[in-house]
């Protein structure tokens, strides 16, 4: 928890919000939505904090500025108008300069395109890389229910060193992404969200890989501090 609470400080610390200028200029469009509010936000020590919200009054399209002084997570959030509750959600890796994301109102995040990060395009790259190994694997665990429910269970049986395997190789490819990337804010950023939480024993090889300025970023910081 310690460790959580070091990063999300950080990253509240480090972004500040301006209606009419800012390093991050952030357009995009909500297809289908006439009617609600974006929220953009941040990570807190205490908890989620809003950083800007855009009122939809019966156009699809939304622009704001943003000041963050490096690459660093988001999160964009939908309230629809028709409920309280924030219902929708969408993590982007912001950076300075130009930004736009389009989706749309029915399928806010399966439809989400984001450009202008190039920390963007590589964790969608290694998102996707992940989804294979984990739908092979759920496909893995299906079969060898089916299997045990069936009375085969040497057939069941079977298939636990392939589960096991492909759990591997889930890992293992998230190690392989950071260290790939490794002159990317995004490589100590998977390194804290993806490989930590299932095993530290690649953590120092990561740290030790990345270069100053990496290492010196928001999520590089992070990084040195979880792998005390």
């Amino acid at each position: 928890m310690k460790k959580f609470l070091f990063l999300t400080a950080i990253a509240f610390s480090v972004i500040s919000c301006s209606k009419d200028s800012g390093n991050l200029n952030l357009t995009g469009e909500v297809k289908g939505l006439k009617q609600g509010t974006i929220y953009i936000k941040t990570a807190k020590e205490n908890g989620i904090v809003t950083l800007d919200s855009i009122v939809f009054d019966g156009k699809s399209q939304f622009k704001t500025n943003l000041n963050i002084e490096e690459p660093q997570v988001l999160y964009l959030s939908l309230n629809r108008g028709v409920s309280q509750s924030q219902d929708k959600n969408l993590m982007f890796f912001a950076e300075p300069g130009e930004m736009k994301i389009t989706t749309s109102l029915e399928r806010f995040y399966g439809d989400a395109k984001i450009e202008g990060s190039k920390n963007q395009e590589l964790f969608d790259k290694y998102l996707a890389s992940k989804r294979n190994l984990t739908n092979r694997q759920n496909d893995l665990i299906k079969d060898q229910m089916l299997y045990s429910k069936s009375g085969f269970q040497n057939k069941a049986d079977s298939l636990e060193k392939a589960i096991q395997s492909t759990t591997k190789r889930i890992y293992l490819n998230a190690v392989n992404f950071a260290l790939k990337n490794k002159d990317k804010e995004v490589a100590p950023y998977v390194a804290i969200t993806e490989i930590a939480p299932i095993s530290n024993k690649y953590l120092d090889t990561i740290q030790k890989s990345i270069p100053d300025n990496i290492a010196k970023s928001l999520y590089g910081k992070a990084l040195i501090e979880m792998n005390k």
